[in-house]
């Protein structure tokens, strides 16, 4: 059944909301793209050349229609410069990429792509900094720490970017003892709309330090170097439990009571689910992760043991970067799938969660799809941070939940779009207004307030400072004041 845990945990592998910057649409003479090719120290990759289909795709294949213009894999903050500046001279839509994994199809453009996937080193100083490239995956980061015994907070899938997930907020399996990735973020040089660099910091550019801290990925400009702090770690604990359907509620009450509330030094996922495959019964399952030995995790693990009869408890001790791979579960390929998230403020009462048993019972399971509703505990080193002292304002929540559909790429996506849309409507009644922004949602109304709460006016000020020409734009963009 391991491999089933591995599965719940690849489900969480799109944490990167990254921009979108339209100007006007790139239909511009093909001598632009080779002028932009000869300035830049990387490759600018055009329709039609070699390794342009593997260049132009995101991770989730719902946006493969999506055909850019070009590619400019930038090398060094001077090519990100010139290309915003060569963009801004010839009147070119330009979106930013890291990992290819906006939930909304936001780095992708029929314009040109700035990726900065090349942008990848990792390194740590002897005080304990670690300097990233804007294109560092979550996999390289944690390698490069762990090999130093440190380690930053982040999310599980291994090819999730760096930029994106930190920006955005950052929520994983060390949160509730470390806080989120943006909290640990120190600095970050960025690229502004005039293609000028700076550093923000807590003593440079302020405000913008500020934003650049939950306030989304793609918003301000192109952040080409990160500086986080990290934390000493050796080897953690991990746990697995499974029950029959028959239980769900009584599990689903249990762990609302007992996981937002636990100790810091445990993370924890409650995962409710319907596999594909008519005689599929449904599933619920938890895991998580625990700062401390086994036998301490599973006497802190009594409410949940005692919750139903579990059909399966597993634990286990594991180097911190063993449990990067195993929750990473594989290489992070490719998926099909659609998403929407609600931020839980206070727990689901009876009602909500026969809600939510129901919507999963009522999944489409005849065909290719599945639906997964994963609830995130928060609560911990998340909640300690005042709401306004980052841009990232949801510190009051017991836990989040993400809902997915997945299915086989051809398959007809309607039937699984029309059960994410229903399951989401269901249980807003139960749910507080906001919702994650790195779990970016092209369906989501009231999406400003939903995301940013009340950090949304100051995020707008420091957009009208940084980008008052709105260069920096996509669907879900951030408006200057």
């Amino acid at each position: 059944m391991e491999e089933l845990t591995r599965r719940e945990f690849v489900a969480r592998c799109t944490a990167l909301a990254f921009g979108a910057v339209p100007i006007v649409d790139a239909l511009a003479p093909s001598g632009i793209y080779r002028e932009l090719d000869r300035s830049l120290r990387g490759d600018v990759v055009q329709r039609g050349a070699p390794g342009y289909n593997a260049a132009r795709v995101l991770y989730d294949t719902r946006f493969d229609a999506v055909k850019p213009r070009a590619i400019a894999f930038c090398e060094s903050l001077a090519d990100v410069q010139k290309t915003v500046r060569w963009a801004r001279k010839h009147n070119v839509r330009i979106v930013p990429r890291s990992g290819r994994h906006s939930y909304g199809g936001y780095s992708t453009t029929s314009g040109v792509i700035v990726d900065v996937s090349r942008l990848h080193a990792v390194s740590v100083a002897a005080n304990g900094r670690a300097a990233t490239g804007a294109g560092a995956h979550l996999l390289a980061v944690d390698t490069a720490l762990a090999n130093k015994r440190r380690m930053i907070p982040a999310g599980t899938c291994p090819t999730v970017g760096i930029a994106g997930l930190a920006q955005g907020g950052g929520i994983g399996l060390s949160g509730r003892k470390f806080g989120l990735t943006c909290d640990h973020l120190l600095e970050a040089t960025v690229v502004l709309a005039d293609g000028s660099a700076v550093v923000a910091n807590i003593h440079s550019h302020p405000d913008l330090y500020w934003a650049l801290r939950g306030g989304g990925g793609g918003n301000f400009g192109i952040v080409t170097r990160f500086v986080f702090r990290t934390n000493s770690v050796g080897s953690v604990s991990t746990y697995s439990l499974e029950w029959p359907w028959t239980d769900a509620k009584q599990v689903v009450q249990a762990w609302q009571a007992f996981a937002p509330h636990a100790p810091d030094a445990l993370s924890s996922v409650l995962n409710v689910n319907a596999e594909p495959g008519s005689s599929a019964a449904p599933n619920i399952t938890s895991a998580g992760q625990f700062f401390g030995s086994e036998q301490a995790l599973r006497a802190l693990l009594a409410p949940l043991l005692n919750a139903g009869t579990p059909s399966r408890f597993t634990t286990k001790t594991r180097t911190f970067l063993e449990a990067v791979h195993y929750w990473a579960g594989g290489d992070g390929g490719r998926a099909t799938f659609a998403a929407k998230s609600s931020i839980s403020t206070a727990p689901l009462s009876s009602a909500g969660i026969d809600t939510l048993l129901h919507q999963i019972e009522g999944q489409p399971t005849s065909g290719t799809g599945s639906g997964i509703v994963l609830l995130d505990s928060w609560g911990g080193a998340i909640n300690r941070v005042p709401k306004a002292a980052t841009a990232f304002v949801h510190r009051d929540a017991l836990f989040s939940m993400q809902y997915l559909a997945y299915w086989n790429a051809g398959a007809v996506a309607a039937p699984n779009l029309a059960w994410l849309r229903r399951c989401f409507a269901a249980l807003r009644p139960y749910v507080s207004p906001f919702a994650y922004q790195n779990y970016i949602d092209p369906e989501l109304p009231n999406w400003e307030h939903a995301y940013y709460g009340a950090n949304l006016p100051r995020l707008r000020q420091v957009k009208r400072k940084y980008d008052p020409q709105n260069v920096f734009h996509f669907r879900q963009s951030i408006r200057p004041a």
